[in-house]
């Protein structure tokens, strides 16, 4: 064994702990880079969903209001433009959850901008609608009002 040799001292010379200062600052100024650069990105994204999401929420207003406006134009019995209106109406409805549909695949289920059992609701008066106006054989007043009742609900979800 060896007790009387000293082991060598390592001692770091000026140049190399220049060149460690210089690496390690190289090393901050990226990493700050990156964090800045990471930033933008997400308030960018951010924004950009929040303006795709009131861009849906007009557009489905808009769809809902000119589907009040078709029903309203209906009359208590069946006519001739009956089929027509309620073909403008579900197109219109379709619009409106498509943009729905659209709204929660690009931020998820919680940006929900209206309930799916809505516009189930929805469909099923369009068919009851349509049914009744085919058998011509009663007054759809009361299916009107219910179609127009659920439009209604639609455009007070959209409100919110």
């Amino acid at each position: 064994m060896m007790y009387g040799k000293s082991r060598p001292r390592v001692t770091m010379q000026q140049g190399d702990l220049k060149l460690q200062r210089r690496v390690l600052f190289i090393l901050c100024a990226v990493l700050l880079i990156a964090v800045i650069v990471l930033t933008v990105s997400v308030i960018r994204a951010s924004v950009y969903r929040s303006q795709a999401q009131t861009q849906f929420r007009q557009r489905m207003i808009g769809a809902a209001a000119s589907a009040v406006d078709e029903v309203n134009r209906m009359s208590g019995i069946a006519t001739s433009s009956t089929s027509a209106r309620l073909s403008r109406v579900r197109q219109y409805i379709y619009s409106a959850e498509q943009m729905n549909l659209m709204s929660v695949a690009l931020s998820g289920e919680g940006e929900r901008l209206a309930p799916a059992e809505l516009f189930s609701a929805l469909y099923t008066d369009l068919d009851t609608f349509e049914a009744a106006t085919q058998a011509a054989t009663s007054s759809t007043l009361d299916i009107r009002a219910q179609l127009l009742d659920h439009l209604t609900q639609l455009q007070t979800a959209l409100a919110e």
